[in-house]
Formats: structure tokens, C-alpha cells, sequence
């Protein structure tokens, strides 16, 4: 697989990043750590998920390590927020699974207002879930970008 993710850096978007750069010990860490996390979503989202337009869920065991990689694949004609909230209720099931980071995938482009409705829309349904989110990350060809919580707010559960 082509990594056009390493050379990517901008506002936003981590440095450095490939996941040819993971730690051996990468499963056992949290990814509460924006560097591992896009790390992480670089090798779990593919570049064909990211052509089709894609929702991932990492899903996360307690402490934030990875348990589980879901995508939902060629979202592109169903609303997001939609799928995010038919996925919340089955995260929310699952044993062993207090939360997840969320991965938005498409071609190009950077971070719209959308997406950053999408992640607010996740941070408040994971706060009434119960759930961490313990990030949002934008995956295109051109690299991954993690959209922060706005300052002064304090991150819910998760390292959001």
C-alpha cells in the first residue's frame, strides 16, 4: 500500500505520521495520543475506503487501546450523523467496548464545517451514550488530520 500520508504536514494534520512508523507496542497503547491514533487510522483505513468515502470505528477496550477496526463503507449518499447514531447503540452493547475514535474518510479535501458537526454530533452522543470518544480523525489520500476539541472545552470521557 502507498503511504502518501508521511510527507503531510499542515494545520491540523499530524507530522510525521505513517503507520510504518508505529511502535511495536502499538496494540497495548491508548489512542488517546493524536500521533499513534493517526498513525493507527493510517493503517486501518485503506486507501480504497478512502476513494469510496468511508465511517470508521476504532473500537477501543478500556484505556483506550485498539480492540476492533469497523468501517462502513461508500457512505457517500447517506448522511453521517445517521450512521453514527444507528453505530453508537451497538458500540454501546458490546462487552469490554467503553468507547471508539471515529474516522472520517474520503479522497480529499481538509476539514469542512460538516465534519466538524459530525464530531461535535459524536462527542454529545457518546456523552449521552456513556461512551468515550477518544478522537475524530480525517483520513484522505493526502494524510490524517485530527480535528480537536474547540479550546476551553474540556474533552468528554475520551481524549476527544
Amino acid at each position: 500500500m502507498d503511504n502518501f500520508c508521511a510527507a503531510s504536514v499542515g494545520w491540523g494534520t499530524v507530522a510525521g505520521m505513517s503507520f510504518e512508523n508505529l511502535p511495536d507496542d502499538w496494540p497495548t497503547r491508548s489512542l488517546d495520543d493524536p500521533a499513534l491514533a493517526a498513525d493507527v487510522v493510517d493503517l486501518v483505513v485503506s486507501d480504497a475506503d478512502r476513494s469510496a468515502g468511508a465511517l470508521g470505528f476504532l473500537l477501543c477496550r478500556p484505556g483506550g487501546s485498539l480492540a476492533q477496526p469497523v468501517v462502513v463503507g461508500e457512505v457517500g449518499r447517506e448522511d453521517p450523523r445517521e450512521v453514527v447514531g444507528r453505530m453508537i447503540p451497538v458500540i454501546e452493547d458490546l462487552p469490554d467496548t467503553p468507547g471508539f475514535v471515529l474516522v472520517l474518510a474520503r479522497p480529499r479535501g481538509g476539514v469542512t464545517d460538516a465534519d466538524r458537526s459530525l464530531h461535535q454530533y459524536a462527542l454529545d452522543a457518546c456523552q449521552d451514550a456513556g461512551l468515550s470518544l477518544w478522537g475524530t480523525y480525517l483520513a484522505t489520500h493526502a494524510g490524517v488530520t485530527h480535528l480537536p476539541v474547540a479550546a476551553g472545552l474540556v474533552p468528554r470521557t475520551g481524549a476527544a
